[in-house]
């Protein structure tokens, strides 16, 4: 099973990919490690993000895609242009798209806190984290 982890940061979708099972994963380190919408009034620009994130999804055989739920309101609400992105990334067809709440992945990170891989940057863990929370 190939899982990416997405964390949506602003205009940009975080990645990370983890290959395995709970009891025995390993973080494959691809790239891009983030992509970035730079205009999401410019409906070119937005299908330039759609195909590149796709093509990611396809040449790195993802089996599922989780992407960190944000708040719809208050201190911690997500942007409008990071839901463009999320909404993007749910219309993949190839295979399933989940979104996983804060508290989902805070509680997996409790009862089973994995190392994270060296090869991992700092602002991939969130992505990570997400990815790991869905591993069955």
């Amino acid at each position: 099973m190939t899982i990416c982890g997405i964390e949506m940061f602003g205009s940009e979708a975080r990645l990370v990919l983890l290959n395995g099972d709970k009891s025995f994963f390993f973080h494959a380190d691809v790239k891009p490690k983030k992509l970035k919408l730079a205009d999401d009034e410019n409906p070119d620009e937005v299908r330039a993000f759609r195909d590149s994130i796709y093509a990611f999804f396809r040449e790195n055989n993802v089996t599922m895609v989780a992407i960190k739920k944000r708040g719809k309101k208050g201190d911690f609400s997500g942007g409008p242009v990071g839901f463009k992105l999320e909404g993007i990334v749910q219309m993949y067809e190839d295979c399933p798209v989940r979104l996983v709440a804060a508290q989902t992945i805070s509680a997996k990170q409790k009862k089973d806190s994995p190392d994270k891989p060296d090869s991992l940057l700092k602002y991939q863990y969130v992505a990570f984290e997400t990815a790991y929370s869905v591993l069955q």
